[in-house]
C-alpha cells in the first residue's frame, strides 16, 4: 500500500510519540489529554482537537512544524491547536499528502479516489501552480492564540469575466471544454466540465446536446485559452454521453450527466482530476461561504465569449434567499430546491458566471492539497448575467454523487 495512505505506525516513549513519515522517525510531545482538554504549545494557549478543525496546525505540519499529540484513539489523533476558534473544516477539503497519519481511506469511493489524487499530486510530473489562499492568521495578544480570517479577496485584478479574473495556466487543471460539430478541427465549444477520473468529465445535462450542433462530440483539457496552439490541446472524442436518468430537458432539475471519453486521459502537469465533495454535512456551516466558479463563458451579457479561462470568485446564498430568486418558472415548476440545488453570486458588486460557462465548476480550494480542487456544483442557469445582486443555480454534486460513483467507479 502507498505509505502516503496508510495510518503510520506510533510508539508512546515517556512524553513523546515516535511516528515515521515518509520513513523518517518524527518526534511529537505526548500530553496525554483528552479531546476538548486545555493545552500549550509554544507559550500559546490551546485546545485538544482533531487537526481537521485546526487551520494553523495544518500550515505548521505543511512547513514541517509539529504540534503536541494530546490523546490517540483508534485511528483519531488529538493535537494541541492553538487557534483561538476552532475551524469548520473537515477531512474531505484537507487532505494533507505529506501527514498520512491523519488521512486514510474507507471504502467510499469519491473519499478513496480523492485520497490517491493527492498522493499522485505530490509527485513529478503532476506537481503544480497555485496563486490564492483563503485564509490569513493573526496572534491575538489578548487571548494569546492565532485569529483566523477567511480571505474573500481573490489575488489579481478584477479585469475580466462577470466580476472575474483571468487563470493562471495549470490553475485548474481540471477543466474541460467541450466542443459540437461533425468535425473536430471545425468544432465549436460552447461548455465546460470537470475531468474527475481518467474516463470521464462531469458536465451538465442541457449540455450534452446544443440544437443547432447536435450532441457534445470532443472534450478539450489543458487549456488555459481559446487562442492556445493546437499543440497544447489534449483533445479527446466523446465516447459515452449519460445525463442523469431524471433530468427532462428543458426543465433545469438534475440538470447534471457524465461523459466518458473513447481514451483514457493522460495526467500531466497540465491535467488533473479534481475531487468530487463527499461529506453532505460537514460540521460548521462556513466551509463553502466562499466558492469559485470557472469556465470560458460570457464576459457580461450579450458579450464575447472569453479567450482566457475566468475564475469568479462567490458567495454562498441561503435557501430562503435562492427561493426567493428562482420561484416557480416553466423551467423550474417548483421552484428552486435546496436538496438538488445550490446558488451562489454576489450581494453587492457584479459576480456572476455568463453564458457559456455552463457545466462548468463550482469548487472550493483547499488549504493543504492546494492544487486538487472539490466540486461541489455544477453550473446550471440563472438570469440575465453581469447585473448587481444576481446569483447562478449550481446543480448539488453531493446528492447525485452515488449516481456518480455507479458509473465512473463500478463495482
Amino acid at each position: 500500500m502507498n505509505h502516503l495512505l496508510q495510518i503510520i505506525s506510533i510508539l508512546s516513549i515517556s512524553s513523546t510519540l515516535l511516528c515515521y513519515r515518509d520513513g523518517n522517525e518524527v518526534i511529537y510531545d505526548y500530553l496525554n489529554l483528552p479531546e476538548g482538554s486545555r493545552c500549550k504549545w509554544n507559550g500559546l494557549n490551546g485546545v485538544c482537537a482533531s487537526p481537521y478543525h485546526c487551520r494553523t496546525t495544518m500550515e505548521d505540519i505543511r512547513d514541517e512544524r509539529y504540534p503536541p499529540v494530546c490523546s490517540v484513539q483508534g485511528v483519531k489523533v488529538f493535537i494541541c491547536c492553538t487557534d483561538c476558534e476552532l475551524g469548520d473544516i473537515t477531512d474531505s477539503f484537507r487532505l494533507d499528502a505529506g501527514t498520512p497519519v491523519w488521512y486514510y481511506k474507507t471504502g467510499e469511493k469519491a473519499r478513496d479516489h480523492c485520497l490517491d489524487y493527492v498522493a499522485l499530486e505530490t509527485k513529478t510530473p503532476y506537481r503544480c501552480y497555485f496563486v490564492y489562499d483563503q485564509y490569513n492568521t493573526s496572534y491575538n495578544i489578548t487571548r494569546n492564540c492565532f485569529d483566523v480570517v477567511h480571505d474573500d479577496t481573490p489575488s489579481g485584478s478584477s479585469s475580466g469575466g462577470v466580476g472575474g479574473v483571468p487563470s493562471n495556466r495549470d490553475q485548474f487543471r481540471h477543466m474541460a471544454l467541450l466542443g459540437y460539430g461533425d468535425n473536430i478541427d471545425s468544432a465549436q465549444w460552447i461548455c465546460g466540465g470537470s475531468l474527475i477520473s481518467n474516463k470521464f468529465i462531469l458536465t451538465a445535462g442541457h449540455c450534452t446536446a446544443s440544437a443547432l450542433l447536435g450532441p457534445v462530440r470532443y472534450a478539450a483539457l489543458g487549456i488555459l485559452k481559446r487562442s492556445d496552439p493546437l499543440e497544447l490541446w489534449q483533445r479527446y472524442l466523446v465516447k459515452r454521453i449519460i445525463p442523469y436518468p431524471l433530468y427532462k430537458p428543458p426543465s433545469k432539475y438534475h440538470d447534471i450527466a457524465l461523459l466518458e471519453s473513447d481514451t483514457e486521459v493522460a495526467y500531466n502537469k497540465h491535467v488533473f482530476p479534481a475531487c468530487l465533495q463527499f461529506l453532505a454535512n460537514p460540521r460548521g456551516d462556513r466551509w463553502n461561504l466562499l466558492a469559485i466558479a470557472t469556465g470560458w463563458g460570457a464576459l457580461g451579457h450579450k458579450r464575447e465569449l472569453a479567450d482566457v479561462m475566468q475564475a469568479v470568485y462567490l458567495d454562498r446564498y441561503e435557501a430562503h434567499e435562492c427561493s426567493q430568486l428562482y420561484p416557480k418558472h416553466r423551467h423550474l415548476r417548483h421552484g428552486y430546491n435546496h436538496t438538488t440545488q445550490m446558488c451562489y453570486g454576489n450581494r453587492e458588486i457584479v459576480r456572476d458566471t455568463c453564458e457559456g460557462d455552463s457545466g462548468g465548476p463550482l469548487q472550493v480550494g483547499s488549504l493543504v492539497a492546494k492544487c486538487v480542487y472539490s466540486i461541489i456544483g455544477v453550473t446550471s442557469t440563472g438570469k440575465a448575467c453581469g447585473f448587481t445582486s444576481n446569483s447562478g443555480v449550481y446543480t448539488r454534486v453531493i446528492h447525485y454523487l452515488p449516481w456518480i460513483e455507479s458509473i465512473v467507479w463500478p463495482d
